[in-house]
């Protein structure tokens, strides 16, 4: 409403112009009701002042003269100033108040049914106009003027000691009657606002609905066409990288150098597609953490040695120092999502450190209760964050300065994964920085611990000698992959056969004998959820339940949920490294055997 004072003339009389600049149907009825009082009381005093001058009764005269003259002028300054309605409700309110204890001071002295009108009148404008706490205040001084005369009709100091003068009922008659007119008026008015506002928030709910599903509809496809677009990219990185490993086994050291360029460069490539399908699923809130066993310490030091390259490349000095108390424990948690965190963080310190060393420290808190209470921190002695920085480098693509994008590259997406990856752990994290003497990021986690103490070494075996005289079916439709994986496999002298889809891998195993079956999720004529169904329902039990693991680049929610729903025994990621599929065979086969 504050425009509207300056967008109305002085000598504006039109309430139409006044209602037409407020678009709010409460605020319209409360300068309605406002002008109904003010008209019905300046009709009520027309009425008593002939009266009152003919019955010779000044006093009534005059009182009605100031109401007229002052309610005038609160027209007056409602329909050119509409933004101080709310000072012209309580001027109103004041009045009424000077109205009831003087009628039971002066002119009436007892409580007749003008004043209890005036007192609802009070009570119901009060609410109308102010509400809250000041309404309740106005509603107690317009009672107030009950109590006291209850208490001292029957002292004779109780009342001012004048002459009565209560109107006559040629103009008293006509007052009760206009303010029951009052009071049908104003409650029509707060009524109609009501039913109008509520028919209002209907259409904005409706409109409101609309558009949370066109903005549902709108995050649903994004997030499909992201895990297309994923699919797409992964299948050919699969091949690239895979392909990379394949030729560094015979390759010369001038190409081994070449190649090492490309799979750097296919790695951060897959990097940035992680980075932006996990922000994707952490916007969406569909990120699910799996509860596996896991011993920390082993899955720091693999974290670590695939660090130590990318480190030693920079000529850095990269620690890791873990509790040993760690060293043979196992804990339940997402081994995953802890190693994208420790990745995140340890590959931002490398790559913002020139010189120097980043370190990554576990150190136990706490070991009680069946929960070990972990405190995680990466520190380095790079170029460190301003304070002014330190909050926003965690919001999505946002990093340190613009230059720092330039020089670094980077998408700007790790340390707000890392933020929200750590919320699902019930964690968060805490930086302390310095411009020019480094960073440390620290966060604690508390883990249930796994069942008995176990030896590091029993945890990760994977000897390829474990796997040598297996024969597996490879379903796959895409020939590049397929040739990576019939390559990768001779290796270790496993005997592979092809099928191109669902349909051929059901067919050929009815006829043959496998240990295992490498499937893949997306393929034509039969998909792999439908293969693996079709499959654990043969009649064959030997064949019903051969080991299936899903060869996937789908980034699908609750992958795992779905692949051992069907009966698939696990999963792994397109694009894979030859020992993640290593370890995969060796611990599905050490599983089933």
């Amino acid at each position: 409403m504050g425009e509207t004072a300056e967008t109305l003339p002085f000598f504006n009389f039109s309430l139409n112009k006044v209602l037409a600049l407020e678009p709010d149907s409460f605020k319209r009825a409360k300068i309605q009701i406002i002008l109904t009082v003010i008209a019905f009381s300046v009709i009520k005093a027309m009425f008593i002042m002939p009266v009152a001058f003919e019955y010779a009764q000044y006093r009534q005269f005059f009182r009605a003269v100031v109401v007229v003259v002052l309610f005038l002028g609160l027209a007056k300054v409602i329909l050119y100033r509409p933004s101080s309605a709310t000072v012209i409700s309580h001027i109103m309110l004041l009045s009424g108040l000077a109205v009831i204890w003087s009628n039971l001071l002066v002119y009436v002295q007892y409580i007749n049914i003008f004043t209890v009108q005036l007192i609802f009148m009070i009570i119901l404008v009060s609410y109308y106009l102010i509400g809250g706490a000041r309404a309740a205040y106005y509603t107690a001084l317009a009672i107030l003027p009950v109590v006291y005369y209850y208490i001292t009709r029957h002292i004779t100091i109780g009342h001012i000691p004048i002459s009565t003068q209560e109107l006559v009922p040629e103009g008293s008659d006509p007052v009760i009657i206009l303010n029951f007119l009052t009071f049908v008026a104003s409650h029509y008015l707060y009524y109609r606002a009501f039913h109008q506002n509520l028919q209002e928030k209907e259409v904005l709910n409706e409109q409101l609905q609309k558009n949370i599903t066109e903005v549902k509809a709108l995050a649903e496809s994004r997030s499909v066409f992201l895990s297309t677009m994923s699919h797409e990219l992964r299948t050919p990185l699969n091949g690239v990288i895979g392909m990379v490993h394949l030729l560094k086994d015979t390759a010369t050291e001038e190409q081994t150098d070449k190649l090492d360029i490309l799979d750097f460069s296919a790695n951060n490539l897959l990097s940035v597609i992680n980075d932006v399908l996990d922000y994707n699923k952490s916007e969406l809130d569909k990120i699910d953490l799996e509860a596996l066993p896991v011993n920390l310490s082993v899955l720091l030091g693999q974290i670590y040695a695939g660090l130590k390259i990318k480190a030693s490349e920079k000529g850095l000095n990269l620690l890791l120092n873990v509790d040993s108390r760690l060293e043979n424990t196992r804990v339940i948690t997402d081994p995953t999502r802890i190693t994208q965190v420790i990745y995140n963080l340890a590959g931002n310190a490398i790559k913002f450190t020139d010189e120097g060393t980043v370190k990554i420290r576990l150190k136990v808190i706490s070991n009680e209760g069946g929960n070990i209470h972990i405190r995680f921190s990466v520190s380095d002695t790079g170029i460190g964050i301003s304070a002014d920085r330190q909050e926003t480098i965690f919001d999505p693509f946002t990093q340190a300065s613009s230059d720092t994008t330039r020089k670094f590259g980077g998408t700007g997406l790790g340390l707000a994964i890392v933020k929200r990856l750590l919320k699902l752990f019930g964690s968060s994290i805490h930086l302390e920085s310095q411009p020019g003497e480094g960073s440390a990021f620290t966060f604690s986690i508390k883990f249930p611990v796994c069942g008995e103490e176990v030896k590091i070494e029993s945890d990760f075996k994977t000897e390829t000698s474990d796997l040598k005289g297996l024969k597996l079916l490879i379903v796959e439709d895409n020939a590049i992959n397929v040739l990576l994986l019939e390559k990768l496999l001779s290796k270790w002298e496993i005997e592979t056969v092809v099928a191109g889809n669902g349909q051929e891998a059901l067919d050929k195993l009815l006829t043959g004998t496998f240990d295992g079956i490498l499937m893949d999720i997306h393929m034509p004529v039969m998909d792999g959820y439908t293969a693996t169904i079709a499959i654990r329902a043969l009649s064959d039990p030997l064949k019903a339940s051969i080991p299936i693991i899903a060869i996937t680049a789908s980034v699908s929610n609750q992958l795992y949920t779905k692949i051992t729903d069907v009966g698939m025994q696990d999963y792994i990621n397109k694009p894979f490294q030859p020992n993640q599929l290593c370890k995969k065979l060796n611990q599905v086969f050490r599983l089933v055997h």
